[in-house]
């Protein structure tokens, strides 16, 4: 009897024991590359944050790449850090459990919608004109036959020249066509148009892409409030600027909406940036796990990516705020 009591008390034990593990799962290693020459910097964005329809899932698509803007792969839940504020209150961690982790090429098969806008003002050179003018076709050849563009020339005046479209032959004639537009920088407003066109679609992945060479002088929204409506509508502005550009105002404008700032100096390196961009928009993590908070609620992630390459371990954090409706 007393042997079967030990039995029994032995295999209770071990039942314990394993349900404790099942409810305890050892965290996930984060992915290190000791060959990774390349990386001396980490850098990433949220481009985009979204509620499920049912508003029971949160899903943030998180770009992380080098100082090169080149896509590190093979991430794991382990790379990451997820914290969430709700209505201002101190940020709480995600438990790793709760996540899940895919990534965009592989599970959305929504298109990219693409806003583009092209300076065209007083202060564009032939050769400034002639490299954007190729830097964009460029990156029209690179798109997936899906991805839909379209093309807004600005100057002091703004003109939508090629609505949303999969065909390249009609993009890269817009990008061809006289515009007639000179004079002022109308940046921002050019931008604003880009963003409430690109609201209109449905099912895809929307962003700006916004090209100048200078400081904006003739819009009528202010940066601040361009940031704003970019925010309220859940699409990332990435701003390539050159020449004379407003360096710091360009930046602050991707960095505030979940896109990147790129400067470029040479023809070749504008032509590069929109394979960058490119890549970063087709090589997305995809962070989710489960809410439950009523409408009106407003969310803050912190999203904190840790890796470790050849030169050493490298950390960024991106954060992005959501209100759920």
């Amino acid at each position: 009897m007393k042997k079967f009591y030990l039995l029994v008390v032995l295999v209770t034990t071990l039942l314990s024991c394993s349900s404790d593990d099942s409810n305890n799962a050892q965290p996930e290693a984060a992915f290190t590359d000791p060959n990774d020459n390349v990386t001396t910097s980490l850098e990433t964005t949220i481009p985009r944050l979204e509620i499920s329809q049912s508003n029971n899932q949160l899903v943030a698509m998180l770009s992380v790449t080098n100082q090169k803007g080149e896509p590190i792969e093979q991430f794991t839940l382990g790379n990451y850090e997820i914290k969430i504020s709700v209505n201002g209150e101190d940020l709480q961690t995600i438990s790793q459990n709760q996540v899940t982790l895919s990534e965009f090429d592989n599970t959305n098969t929504d298109p990219l919608a693409v806003a583009t806008t092209m300076d065209y003002s007083g202060s564009m050179s032939y050769k400034n004109i002639a490299d954007m003018e190729a830097a964009l076709k460029n990156f029209i050849s690179l798109k997936s036959s899906s991805d839909l563009m379209s093309v807004i020339k600005f100057g002091s005046t703004i003109k939508e020249v090629q609505g949303f479209t999969a065909d390249n032959v009609l993009l890269e004639t817009a990008v061809d066509a006289n515009s007639g537009i000179g004079g002022s920088t109308a940046f921002y407003s050019a931008c604003d148009l880009g963003l409430e066109e690109v609201d209109k679609l449905s099912s895809v992945l929307p962003l700006v892409i916004g090209f100048t060479d200078g400081y904006d002088n003739n819009s009528n929204i202010t940066l601040a409030d361009l940031i704003l409506k970019s925010k309220s509508l859940n699409v990332p502005v990435y701003t390539v600027g050159f020449g004379n550009a407003d360096r710091v105002g360009l930046k602050l404008l991707a960095d505030e909406t979940g896109g990147r700032f790129f400067y470029a100096p040479t023809s070749e390196d504008v032509s590069n940036l929109y394979e960058v961009i490119n890549q970063q928009l087709r090589k997305l993590y995809i962070l989710e796990w489960p809410i439950n908070y009523a409408s009106g609620t407003t969310l803050t992630i912190e999203i904190t990516t840790n890796y470790t390459s050849a030169n050493g371990p490298f950390t960024d954090v991106s954060t992005k705020t959501i209100i759920i409706e």
